[in-house]
This record gives C-alpha cells, structure tokens and sequence, in this order.
C-alpha cells in the first residue's frame, strides 16, 4: 500500500483524477553533455576510491563522483537563500485527529 501511495505522489492530480488524458511519452532527443564535476566533487570522489575503489568499476565511479556533485551544487543554492533564526518551514502541519473530521 506504502509503495501506490509514493508512486501516486508522482504522478500530476489531473492524471489520477482523469481530468486530461495522459501525456504522451516524451520524444527521444540526443543524449546532453552534462558539465564536468567541480574540483570538490573530484576531490570527494578521490576519497570514495580509496576507501571503496576496490569494489567500485569505473561507471559507478563517474556517476557517484556526478551525484557528490549534485549535491554541492544543491547546497550552494540552498546557502544563497537568507533565513534569520526565526524563519519558519513554508508548510503547516496540523495532526489528523478522529474526534475532528
């Protein structure tokens, strides 16, 4: 049950619901050139290969070495927004009490 509901939180409400028909597959386009990592990545990279290297091949490498660089570059971004201490999460959650539907 736990994985429909996380595999329907992907999916666009007006799929589910059957407002608009689904979309049509999208086209194969050629396949993009990502940038090179960043010298931090590489150098996080390098220590993954000497703790792991002997159990890692060269394409499981390159894509850790890709998702270390990620996720730098999603912290940066996240660094770049200013908050104060008193900044608040942008969500509200109030617990679901059966007394109260």
């Amino acid at each position: 049950m736990g994985a429909v509901m996380a595999g329907l939180a992907l999916v666009p409400a007006r799929e589910v619901l059957g407002d608009t028909p689904p979309a049509a597959p999208p086209e194969p386009s050629a396949p993009e050139s990502s940038p090179a990592p960043g010298a931090e990545a590489r150098a996080l990279s390098k220590i993954v290969h000497l703790r792991y290297g002997s159990r890692l091949d060269h394409a499981a490498l390159k894509e850790i070495t890709r998702g270390l660089d990620g996720g730098l570059k999603s912290a940066a971004s996240l660094r770049k927004v200013p908050l104060i201490n008193a900044d608040e999460p942008a969500f509200l959650f109030r617990a679901w009490r059966e007394d109260h539907d």
